[in-house]
């Protein structure tokens, strides 16, 4: 017996986009998954989860990466590389390498200058060569210290050079067990007209929960932990106690 039907029944209509789209986006993070771990997550919250993040540079020394790449693709999760590895290989001398491995199989990366000192320049050059040959995100923020800047330069630059999306550092948001600085963020908000293509990072779940009720459960969340996945679905359609009553009631729906 099937018994997906019936429960589908019991959930109301919401707001809540279905894939594929271009808002309300679930980033998962990938930290070391193997393939039948990736196929478990496949399995359950594929209609969930649009990307999955191979975590920091260790899509270069995991195991069975192909594998686990097809998985995601199969179930229609889109699987990225993050920008850590960016910095990794300029700071290694070896962008030209990376540019090769993504022109060859299109995966799609992140460029992030968080944790080293990338001239704008040389940032926005790469924007530009990455999206050439697949989707690039830029990712913005200090990942060791705060950055400060003019950060309607920035977006500008950045989505002019050819960033589909602009992922926020978690840590230049707030550091996990430290307030979100809502101010930074309603400035990120104001400059990019709204916040369909910004991605705020946002690994635990107080923060989690500071977006969606800030703005709304199609908020574009990233760096979420795998196990997550679900549990960040049930607060966008308000099916645990933390969101049950913030989305409007639609009885009968």
């Amino acid at each position: 017996m099937n018994q997906a039907p019936l429960f589908h029944a019991v959930l109301a209509a919401s707001d809540r986009t279905v894939k594929p789209r271009e808002h309300g986006l679930t980033i998962a993070l990938d930290t070391g998954l193997g393939p039948r771990g990736a196929a478990d997550l496949a399995d359950t919250a594929a209609a969930h989860c649009d990307f999955v993040k191979i975590a920091w540079g260790s899509s270069l020394i995991t195991g069975n990466l192909d594998a686990k790449l097809d998985i995601y693709r199969q179930a229609g999760i889109t699987p990225m590389l993050g920008g850590t590895l960016f910095e990794y290989s300029f700071l290694q001398g070896k962008l030209e390498e990376l540019f090769a491995l993504v022109r060859a199989t299109k995966i799609h990366i992140e460029v992030s200058d968080g944790s080293i000192d990338i001239p704008t320049a040389d940032k926005l050059k790469w924007i530009e060569r990455f999206g050439a040959v697949t989707e690039v995100w830029s990712e913005i923020g200090g990942k060791i210290a705060l950055h400060v800047k003019d950060w309607g330069e920035v977006l500008r630059q950045e989505f002019g050079a050819g960033a589909k999306k602009i992922v926020v550092e978690g840590r230049q948001v707030g550091p996990v067990g430290q307030p979100v600085r809502e101010g930074f963020v309603d400035e990120l908000v104001q400059l990019a007209g709204g916040h369909d293509r910004l991605i705020w990072e946002a690994l635990e779940r107080p923060q989690q929960l500071f977006f969606l009720k800030k703005l709304g459960p199609n908020v574009n969340l990233a760096n979420i932990k795998t196990a997550d996945v679900l549990t960040l679905e049930s607060f966008r359609r308000g099916l645990k106690e933390h969101t049950l009553l913030t989305w409007p009631v639609r009885r009968g729906g």
